[in-house]
């Protein structure tokens, strides 16, 4: 399964109340757990990309030319 474009999985365990999940970020699995439903799983996965990403934002700052100042004509 995706979410933006990130691949993760999802397996239903031995037992029938467990749903375990991974996600895979830069070629190894980043991130595992499990739950006991299917939704929780889902949203678990999804939750951990969200929070992978979020680590990767980078905050993009114009540069200033060196010299040049505001109100310059």
């Amino acid at each position: 399964m995706k979410h933006r474009d990130i691949e993760y999985t999802l397996v239903q365990g031995i037992g029938r109340h467990i749903w375990k999940w991974s996600v895979v970020l830069d070629g190894s699995p980043s991130a595992t757990g499990q739950a006991m439903t299917k939704a929780e799983a889902v949203s678990e996965a999804e939750r951990a990309i969200d929070r992978a990403l979020a680590l990767k934002k980078i905050r993009l700052v114009p540069p200033q030319a060196e010299g040049s100042g505001k109100g310059t004509s």
